[in-house]
């Protein structure tokens, strides 16, 4: 296990498959992205029951789709005061209840009172850029608006987040709703190197990013996909794009943390971009000899 100055965090298992506004979104991703309760030793009918509880089942018609995602309100809320909501993105043919038995990220929203939403994707596969049959961002914009006309949402509080290739679809998100959004967050996952070309969030987005240098799936380093000709970012470099995006002018500081979880076969180190417009800040959480995964999630792939 290693911790920060303020919140315990689960321990990240090696090579294995309120809140206050912008100026806070460190507190809220930091928690998001790794806090959830033991999961240790869960068995796969565990995870199975895990993604029906809790959930709202909910759709909207757009173009020629049914566009389906699932709502999660923490005990808090009362319709009265408006809550923060955050978006998470599953993985490559998944869904959005299999992100919530993943991160077990319900508790976390109950624990600090906001409101997830996990969308599904057609067929498990996020179309981000629009060129297939679906525009994703489009689906993303119709729900928050639906949401927003049924329940009581902060709309300054809105955020993303996504792992695998969930986590390339939230910062493609940011790219293009950045102005809407308080911040991203990516799991295991960085956009493109053609995408980031043109990605113009119209605001100093903050960005928090999670990657293990083991990772055979979404290379640390960045990789080429072949069959589509895409180039994904490396971790360091998608750090120091969407530092660009915010005018961040300090240098990458990188520093080791305690290493509270010897036995784990990894350490963490986070690299900060600081100096950034608007108070914008980037942070990466570099897991040496991490896998691909979710840090004190589900192990749904072997050691």
């Amino acid at each position: 296990m290693f911790t920060s100055n303020h919140f315990p965090v689960s321990t990240v298992r090696p090579r294995q498959g309120g809140l206050h506004g912008r100026s806070d979104w460190l507190r809220l991703l930091f928690v998001c992205c790794l806090l959830t309760v033991a999961f240790a030793g869960s068995v796969r009918i565990t995870y199975a029951a895990q993604l029906w509880l809790g959930l709202d089942d909910r759709a909207l018609q757009l173009g020629f789709y049914q566009r389906t995602y699932h709502v999660h309100l923490p005990p808090s809320y009362t319709g009265t005061t408006a809550l923060p909501l955050v978006m998470a993105f599953h993985g490559a043919y998944n869904n959005g209840r299999g992100m919530a038995g993943l991160t077990n990220f319900n508790n976390v929203a109950d624990r600090f009172g906001f409101i997830a939403v996990y969308p599904d994707a057609l067929n498990g596969v996020w179309n981000a850029d629009g060129t297939g049959g679906q525009d994703d961002v489009a689906f993303v914009s119709a729900m928050l608006q639906q949401l927003s006309s049924t329940l009581k949402i902060n709309p300054h509080r809105l955020y993303a987040m996504g792992f695998s290739s969930g986590a390339v679809f939230s910062e493609e998100v940011g790219c293009r709703l950045g102005s809407k959004l308080a911040a991203v967050a990516s799991v295991a996952g960085h956009m493109t190197s053609d995408f980031a070309a043109k990605c113009a969030p119209g605001y100093p987005l903050p960005v928090i990013t999670f990657h293990g240098t083991a990772d055979p799936w979404m290379s640390f380093a960045g990789w080429a996909d072949a069959a589509f000709g895409q180039r994904f970012l490396g971790a360091t470099g998608d750090e120091d794009k969407w530092a660009s995006l915010a005018a961040c002018v300090t240098p990458a500081m990188t520093t080791s943390l305690p290493d509270t979880a010897p036995l784990d076969g990894t350490t963490v180190q986070r690299r900060v971009r600081s100096g950034c417009a608007a108070g914008a800040e980037m942070q990466l959480y570099i897991v040496n000899n991490g896998g691909h995964t979710w840090p004190g999630g589900l192990q749904y792939w072997p050691d």
